[in-house]
């Protein structure tokens, strides 16, 4: 199978498309803690926090530019507990992207398509993403390229459209109740940032992989300031209660905006900036899943599994959650900080420490690779 190969800028765009569709979708930062007026203070340690982990993650997979994850976790662990800790990561692609379009679903029938049965909803969501696997990362890059655009103007047209009714007052008092809730609001979004896992799995796709934790810490920089632009737009146009009582705060800001007497119920570039972002977060995870999967069972074409798997998705977008409020308890400080934890946390010190002793110990396994 020839090399898929995506540029740096496409990979840039993937992510900063993936992290700031979380932001359209639920805000965390307001809806899962206690911070408040003060979301955006969370929001700013959250930017902190996931440079940190994509750093993390970034600068292990740059010393092996040539493997994925599950390629390199065997060299540092052996065989089967590197196995081990692959079908955990493979596991995380999973959930992540079966939990969005359920979420994505929701919304959709709640308040455009309440008709149409969910699974046939989640089922066209993934189709989509699936063919564009199908035709390789490339394309998936190629596609990143051209939504972009659209997606970085319709969540602008998302926030701008809030400021007729922004009302500073709502942002005060500043840090009345101290740090603590500040920091609770920020435990939810920084453990959302595993979605940035993708990048041990797109690293050897890119064409400069030395360069790519760059790329992604850039794609942080720019999701985590739009994270903290919306967080003072909507404290500031619902007020804290009403902001940290809605499901999805942005898409409130807009529906209950009116600019003109014809011009209201400005939702819809929100939702349409969502899907964009929708699109490219199931394509990268089932990207990640498929190839993963057929490195670990020794397959020499990831494209086999893409079909299954998607289908396993549908199922498990539908039948994983009894209701949306199922779905938000799995976003709770409590819930999804030790989920993560053991998932992607204590895999990533054991990976990071059995590099560590191999380099002191003068045996580094081989990471040779282009520039």
């Amino acid at each position: 199978m020839a090399a898929e190969k995506i540029a740096n800028r496409q990979l840039l765009f993937m992510l900063f498309m993936m992290r700031t569709t979380v932001v359209v979708a639920t805000l965390p930062v307001l809806t899962t803690g206690a911070a408040a007026q003060d979301a955006w203070a969370s929001a700013m340690i959250t930017l902190v926090a996931t440079l940190v982990i994509v750093l993390v993650i970034g600068s292990l997979g740059v010393r092996f530019p040539d493997l994925t994850v599950v390629e390199y976790s065997q060299k540092l662990l052996g065989r089967f507990v590197g196995a081990a800790v692959s079908l955990g990561f493979l596991w995380l692609f999973l959930h992540i992207a079966a939990t969005d379009v359920r979420i994505y679903a929701e919304v959709l029938d709640a308040g455009f398509l309440p008709q149409t049965p969910l699974a046939f909803m989640a089922a066209t969501m993934v189709a989509t993403s699936a063919l564009a696997v199908y035709l390789g990362i490339e394309t998936i890059g190629r596609a990143a390229d051209a939504l972009v655009g659209f997606f970085s103007l319709f969540v602008i047209m998302n926030l701008v459209v809030g400021l007729k009714s922004f009302d500073p007052r709502n942002l005060q008092p500043v840090l009345a109740r101290g740090v603590r809730p500040v920091l609770s609001g920020a435990v939810t979004p920084t453990a959302i940032a595993a979605q940035f896992l993708s990048l041990s799995m797109l690293i050897p796709t890119t064409v400069a992989p030395r360069k790519a934790a760059a790329s992604a810490a850039l794609a942080v920089a720019l999701s985590g300031l739009v994270l903290i632009v919306s967080a003072v737009v909507v404290v500031g146009v619902l007020g804290p209660n009403l902001g940290s009582n809605s499901i999805f705060p942005l898409l409130k800001v807009a529906r209950s905006t009116v600019l003109t007497r014809f011009l209201e119920r400005l939702e819809a570039p929100g939702m349409v900036a969502w899907g964009f972002g929708l699109f490219i977060d199931v394509s990268v995870f089932l990207y990640s899943g498929a190839r993963g999967l057929s490195q670990l069972l020794g397959l020499e074409d990831y494209r086999v599994l893409v079909a299954p798997m998607a289908v396993i998705w549908v199922i498990l977008a539908i039948h994983a959650y009894q209701d949306m409020f199922e779905v938000l308890r799995l976003f709770k400080p409590n819930v999804i900080f030790p989920y993560i934890t053991l998932v992607v946390l204590i895999p990533y010190a054991l990976l990071w420490g059995a590099y560590v002793i191999r380099a002191l110990l003068g045996k580094p396994p081989r990471c040779a690779g282009r520039r």
